[in-house]
C-alpha cells in the first residue's frame, strides 16, 4: 500500500517531500492500511533534470530594493516587516454568532476569503473551529520558523504543523478559550499551549533547532493579526509589492524553464528522462503491493507533477507491453495545470478534435480515482471541471496570500484531513471513479 509523491517546478532537493512525509503518515496512511506505520511513502525526485540557467538568471532585471548589486540583500528589519506583511495579508475574520451562517471557505482555512477587506479587531480565536485554528497556528508557525536556514532539518516544519494541530484540537484548550474574557486572554492561552507543546517535544528536529524559543514569537505574530489588520493591505501594496517584479521573474522563469525542459524531453515514442524516472518509481512501488496486487497505490502530486502523471496515465502507461502495467488507484493532484495543458492541447495524448462542450474521456486503464484540487488564491492552479470526464474537482482554501498559496496545500493539516476523507470514499467505491 505505497504512497508516491511527485513534486513540481523549482524543486532542487527532497526537503519538501521530507517535510510532508509525517503529515501523510498521520492522516493518509490510516485510510489505506491497518498498519499505517508500515506504509511505504516514497517520492519521484526529478528536480536535477529540470532547467539549468547558463548565466545563473542574469537575464532577470534587478529590483530596486534587493538588486542594488550582485549579492545585495535587504536589511534584517526590512526582511522581517516584509515577511509579516505577506504572511498576514489576509487577517483573521470575525465569525458570526450563528455557526450555520459562516461560509465554509472561511472556516476551512482560518483566514478570510481572497479580496476581503480588513476584519474588525473584535474577532475571537474561540470562534474558529478546531481545524481552522490549526491552520491559522500552522500558518503563523511557518512564518516564524527558520525555514530558510540550512541548519534546520527538513522535517522541522512538519513537526511544527503536527504540534499546532494537536494544540488546536486539545479539548482543554478549547474549553479555556470559551471561558477567556477577551482576545488578549485567548492569545495568552494559545501562547502557553504552544510553549508547553514545544517544551514537551522530543524529536531533535524540533528541540535542537531553537524551535522552543519560537513558540512565543508565534503568539506575537497572532497579536499582529489583530493589531495590524487595518494597515496591512496598504503596507503590502506600498512596500511588499515593490519586490513583485523580482518575485514574479523568478517564479515565471523557473516555472517556464522547467515546463519547457519537460515538454522538449518527451515525445509520443520516447517518454524522456523525467517521465521515465517517475514511471520506474511507479513500477518499483507497484511491486511493493500485496501478493494479490489488491492494495491501493496512492499518488500525490504538486504543480507540474500533475502534468507528468497525466502524461503517464493517459499515454505512457497504457502503451507499456507489461503483462500487468502499473495502475494508480488514487491520484490527488494539487495546484496542477492539467486543465490548462489539456485546453492548450499540450499533452502527448491530447486530441485536438475534442473541444467544448465535449469532454476528454477518463484514463480508466491506468487510473482509478482522480481528485484535482485548486486554491482560489493560487494563480498557478487550474480546474479540470468540464474538461475531463469523471474527475472529482474542487477548491481548497489554504488561507495563504498570493505569494505563498501555490504551496499552501501541503502545509495545512485541514488539507490532509480532506485527503483522508476522499480516500475513505474512494475505498468504499472500490477505487473507481464515480
Amino acid at each position: 500500500m505505497p504512497i508516491l509523491f511527485v513534486h513540481g517546478v523549482n524543486v532542487r532537493d527532497r526537503s519538501l517531500f521530507q517535510q510532508i512525509t509525517p503529515l501523510l503518515r498521520r492522516w493518509v496512511c490510516p485510510e489505506i492500511s491497518a498498519r499505517p506505520e508500515q506504509v511505504l511513502i516514497d517520492d519521484a525526485y526529478w528536480g536535477d533534470l529540470g532547467v539549468s540557467f547558463a548565466w545563473n538568471g542574469a537575464s532577470r532585471p534587478r529590483s530596486r530594493i534587493l538588486g542594488m548589486g550582485a549579492g545585495a540583500t535587504p536589511t534584517q528589519a526590512f526582511n522581517e516587516q516584509l515577511e509579516i506583511a505577506l504572511a498576514f495579508e489576509q487577517p483573521l475574520p470575525t465569525v458570526p454568532a450563528a455557526p450555520a451562517a459562516v461560509p465554509p471557505a472561511v472556516l476551512g482555512s482560518g483566514f478570510g476569503p481572497a479580496g476581503a477587506g480588513a476584519a474588525p479587531r473584535s474577532g475571537r480565536l474561540r470562534q474558529l473551529a478546531p481545524d481552522a485554528l490549526a491552520d491559522l497556528l500552522c500558518g503563523v508557525l511557518m512564518a516564524t520558523s527558520p525555514a530558510n536556514s540550512p541548519t534546520v532539518a527538513p522535517d522541522t516544519l512538519a513537526h511544527a504543523a503536527l504540534m499546532a494541530d494537536d494544540v488546536a484540537h486539545d479539548p482543554g484548550l478549547q474549553a479555556a478559550l470559551r471561558g477567556a474574557k477577551d482576545a488578549e486572554a485567548e492569545l495568552a492561552l494559545i501562547g502557553a499551549a504552544l510553549q508547553a507543546a514545544g517544551a514537551a517535544a522530543t524529536p531533535q528536529a524540533v528541540t535542537g533547532m531553537g524551535f522552543k524559543e519560537r513558540w512565543q514569537d508565534a503568539t506575537v505574530r497572532l497579536r499582529e493579526v489583530f493589531q495590524r489588520a487595518d494597515d496591512l493591505p496598504l503596507y503590502a501594496a506600498s512596500v511588499g509589492l515593490l519586490e513583485a517584479r523580482k518575485w514574479a521573474h523568478e517564479a515565471i522563469s523557473l516555472f517556464a524553464g522547467d515546463v519547457v525542459t519537460y515538454a522538449e524531453s518527451r515525445s509520443a515514442d520516447d517518454p524522456g528522462p523525467i517521465v521515465r524516472r517517475v514511471m520506474d518509481k511507479l513500477r518499483e512501488l507497484d511491486r511493493q503491493r500485496g501478493a494479490g496486487g489488491d492494495e491501493p497505490l496512492v499518488v500525490v502530486t504538486h504543480s507540474m507533477g500533475g502534468q507528468i502523471v497525466y502524461d503517464l496515465v493517459s499515454w505512457f502507461l497504457p502503451a507499456q507491453k507489461d503483462a500487468r502495467p502499473p495502475r494508480i488507484d488514487f491520484w490527488c493532484a494539487t495546484a496542477s495545470q492539467v486543465g490548462f495543458f489539456e485546453e492548450a492541447k499540450l499533452f502527448v495524448a491530447s486530441d485536438r478534435s475534442i473541444r467544448a462542450p465535449a469532454r476528454v474521456p477518463f484514463p480508466a486503464q491506468a487510473l482509478g480515482v482522480w481528485w484535482n484540487v485548486w486554491d482560489p488564491n493560487d494563480v498557478l492552479s487550474f480546474s479540470t471541471q468540464g474538461i475531463f470526464d469523471g474527475v472529482d474537482d474542487g477548491p481548497y482554501d489554504s488561507g495563504s496570500p498570493l505569494t505563498r498559496a501555490h504551496g499552501g496545500y501541503l502545509q495545512r493539516p485541514s488539507f490532509y484531513r480532506r485527503l483522508a476523507e476522499k480516500l475513505r470514499a474512494a475505498a468504499a467505491a472500490g477505487w473507481k471513479a464515480a
